[in-house]
């Protein structure tokens, strides 16, 4: 914003001059006429029912003249300059502050006002030869209108010295007014509510768009667009002007001192860059210890302006729906990288170590997990492989093939004849990708993962929503790392905010019973939580769809041989062994999906039970599944994961509190009384038995990462693009507007003669300037990007 410049008096001899040749026009100006281009206030043109409300609402600014103008007054120059602002905002010419003067004492004692297109360009911005941009358009037309103010002592107000009306240039119509490029500041109301709305990952141009409805049109704002973004654009460089690094690492450790049980590690490279980094919260560390049997790993979003790949660890809670584990920003896609963070997420998780693993197949992430989880279920994500199937294979045939071998139910020996005999058939025995599935066989095909516990998915595309989420946080090339940090920690709210929602419903009502088996039913609906039961009670009702063929005895041990209605001569065995209650089937649903299948149900009904037996209920499904009950015992009184598994199960067991304790004022009232008595109970046992706190180190400073090139082949669009070159000198990366040749002879002379005189011939130094500005742009990767030129070395 250009402000006002005060100067001494004495020191600008000229400006007493102007202000003394003012004073004596004064009279006859305000005696003249007024006339000519931009008198008086515009005409609103016809039809235009915006221009009539917009002069409507400034109605006493729209009739004011030139005498009622000569008799204003102001407590202060604030307040002189928003009316000449509304004025000229009415009449269709933008306002800027000019100079002012103060007296002996330093106080200012006049101040100018002028239109916005007062003045003219230097003449030294004409004839710049080594232009690298092409030039500005002309706006300053040397406009005389203005305003001109003093301060009267005797009554210490600000009144009128001299006003000139009469604009040199065409007034900008009504509808167009508010686009003209003025020194404006944003109000302090649309300030608040663009930071706040950014805060919450709401998109710039939806807040703007969002104001512009409440005001009734982008007109009736007080400010552009453009002026929204830099205001977001200042608010990011002053959270971050010690480093992006630094500001992220701060902003995680102001997250560790409201939540203790936050953990974030990280790396600093020998050139002092920030190098891995991993953070998980409190909550993300209590629902892995109850749902980390089955985690995904994705590392394929690069939501941030160094291009490093951005790791999330994803699971499904006891609602089947996604929940957030942790999450890592890695140097670069190594197996050395992956192998520090897989190292880091056990250690930050107790050292519980999953049953299965999701992934995409990369072959990096697939080394790390042989070294450090050697035990765990690698699956490869079924979406990926067929999309590389696609890809390799043009025959259709085969396709299907692939498809059959990713989904079917079939055993492992009905999977190998199979592909012997399509390799014999399609001639695929040479082909080396079909060598390398088969070796990866065990990782995708469903015949070898078909008794492996899953959660139910084969993909990771069930974890696609995260991406879509975090994409309409902020651009791809903006993305700073405390805002990825930021935006993140938001996701994972909305996570848990779905969750608890999930949670109460599951806890409020009870679910109609709809089949005739009404205590069995009625059992699952009070153990399992809303979601499980959905897909519990169809396995009830397809129970009417298995027909019992033969029944065995054998000690203790009953066998059930059943079909299924539509599948004759298709036979499915079932166990149950009385004296345990125990119940098993050879389809191996139970396995897959962690609940009973129908096949179960049938023995049950045939047995008569009432309820389902306790050991076919996985506690990960349980509406309880957080509850302390049977996860931890003595033996975990001290350790970490003891604490993390009381946390959470306090945490569970108070959310029911907090919704009752909510409905009245008195009920709110006493639970807080008992809260604040139990919390000084506690408090005071714990200060008897608490041990020294832990001292905790000093942290380095870090430089910013530099931008890292992405893994694979470029793009093809940019691949196959071809720079721009200059018809003038034939060079690439600038066009003939910014190309430093002389254009004319003349020039080609003069540089020639400042040749022979051994000066440079681009405009005697600038090209230095450019060059290092230049350079430092290119090192820092952007305006907000305060990473160094340096080459990172692998983590090992």
């Amino acid at each position: 914003m250009e402000g006002a410049k005060g100067v001494e008096l004495g020191k600008r001899g000229s400006e007493e001059d102007d202000m003394q040749e003012e004073l004596l026009e004064m009279d006859a100006e305000t005696q003249r006429a007024v006339s000519g281009s931009g008198s008086g206030p515009q005409e609103a043109e016809i039809g235009d029912e915006f221009a009539e409300r917009y002069l409507s609402s400034y109605r006493d600014i729209v009739r004011i003249g030139l005498e009622d103008i000569m008799k204003m007054e102001w407590h202060n120059i604030d307040a002189a300059y928003e009316f000449y602002r509304l004025y000229g905002k009415c009449n269709g010419f933008g306002v800027r502050k000019g100079d002012s003067r103060k007296d002996t004492n330093g106080e200012l004692v006049s101040y100018r006002f002028f239109c916005n297109r007062q003045g003219v360009r230097e003449s030294k911005y004409h004839g710049w030869v080594d232009r690298k941009r092409a030039p500005r358009a002309e706006t300053r037309t040397n406009c005389e209108a203005k305003l001109s103010i003093f301060l009267d002592k005797g009554d210490n107000m600000w009144k009128v010295r001299k006003v000139v009306l009469q604009h040199n240039h065409e007034l900008t119509p009504l509808r167009m007014v508010h686009m003209i490029p003025i020194p404006q500041e944003i109000p302090d109301a649309a300030k608040s509510c663009t930071e706040g709305m950014h805060g919450q990952g709401v998109a710039t141009s939806r807040i703007v768009g969002y104001m512009a409805g409440m005001a009734g049109g982008y007109r009736m704002l007080d400010f552009l667009k453009k002026d929204a973004y830099n205001f977001v654009d200042k608010k990011c460089r002053e959270r971050i002007v010690d480093g992006d690094a630094n500001a992220t690492i701060v902003y995680l450790e102001g997250k560790a001192g409201a939540d203790p049980m936050v953990s974030a590690r990280y790396l600093q490279t020998e050139s002092g860059m920030l190098g891995n980094l991993f953070w998980a919260d409190g909550a993300s560390r209590v629902d892995y210890q109850h749902f980390g049997d089955v985690i995904a790993l994705d590392s394929t979003y690069r939501k941030n302006k160094y291009r490093r790949p951005l790791v999330i660890f994803s699971g499904v809670n006891n609602h089947k729906q996604t929940c957030v584990f942790g999450f890592g920003l890695l140097v670069d896609e190594t197996a050395a990288s992956y192998k520090w963070l897989l190292e880091q997420f056990l250690e930050v998780m107790c050292g519980k170590r999953p049953c299965v693993l999701v992934t995409y197949g990369d072959k990096a992430i697939g080394e790390a997990i042989k070294a450090i989880m050697p035990e765990v279920t690698h699956r490869l994500c079924a979406w990926h492989i067929e999309k590389n199937v696609t890809s390799n294979m043009k025959d259709i045939a085969v396709r299907d093939l692939f498809k059959r071998w990713l989904y079917a139910d079939m055993g492992v020996n009905k999977f190998e004849e199979e592909w012997a005999e399509a390799m014999k058939e399609y001639g695929l025995g040479d082909s080396f990708w079909a060598t390398q599935m088969y070796e990866k066989r065990k990782m995708w095909s469903n015949a070898y993962l078909r008794d492996k516990f899953c959660v139910g998915f084969r993909t990771t595309s069930r974890f696609e929503g995260i991406n879509s989420i975090v994409k309409y946080m902020s651009a791809l090339s903006r993305y700073t790392l405390v805002e990825l940090v930021q935006g993140l920690d938001l996701l994972v709210q909305e996570y848990r905010n779905t969750e608890l929602l999930a949670q109460f419903n599951s806890i409020y009502d009870v679910p109609v019973m709809t089949t005739c088996f009404r205590s069995i039913e009625m059992g699952a609906a009070l153990t399992y939580t809303r979601e499980i039961f959905q897909e519990v009670r169809k396995q009830i009702e397809l129970m009417g769809a298995v027909n019992l063929i033969a029944k065995t005895t054998v000690s203790t041990v009953m066998t059930y041989t059943m079909e299924e209605y539509g599948n004759p001569g298709v036979n499915i065995q079932a166990m149950y062994e009385t004296s345990i209650g125990r119940v098993d089937c050879e389809c191996n649903f139970w396995k897959r999906h962690g609940f009973p299948c129908c096949h179960m149900f049938f023995v049950m009904k045939y047995e008569h039970l009432k309820e389902i037996p306790e050991g076919l209920i996985l506690r990960r499904w349980r509406k309880n599944a957080k509850a302390m009950g049977e996860y931890m015992d003595t033996g975990e009184e001290c350790s970490e994961r003891g604490f993390l598994l009381r946390h959470g199960a306090l945490h569970s067991a108070s959310q029911w509190m907090f919704m009752l304790g909510a409905q009245r004022y008195a009920l709110c009232k006493r639970s807080m009384d008992v809260i604040n008595g139990l919390c000084k109970e506690l408090e005071e046992e714990l200060r008897r038995t608490k041990e020294g706190a832990k001292s905790t180190g000093t942290r380095p400073d870090l430089e910013d990462p530099e931008v890292v090139s992405t893994k694979g082949a470029p793009r093809q669009g940019k691949k196959m693009s071809k720079k721009r070159k200059c018809k003038r000198c034939n060079q690439s990366g600038r066009n003939k507007q910014q190309c430093p040749e002389p254009r004319t002879p003349w020039e080609r002379e003069i540089n020639a003669e400042r040749v022979g005189r051994g000066q440079d011939v681009r405009a005697d130094g600038n090209l230095g300037a450019k060059v290092r500005e230049h350079h430092i742009q290119d090192m820092h990767g952007g305006a907000m990007n305060n990473s160094v030129h340096e080459s990172l070395e692998p983590v090992e």
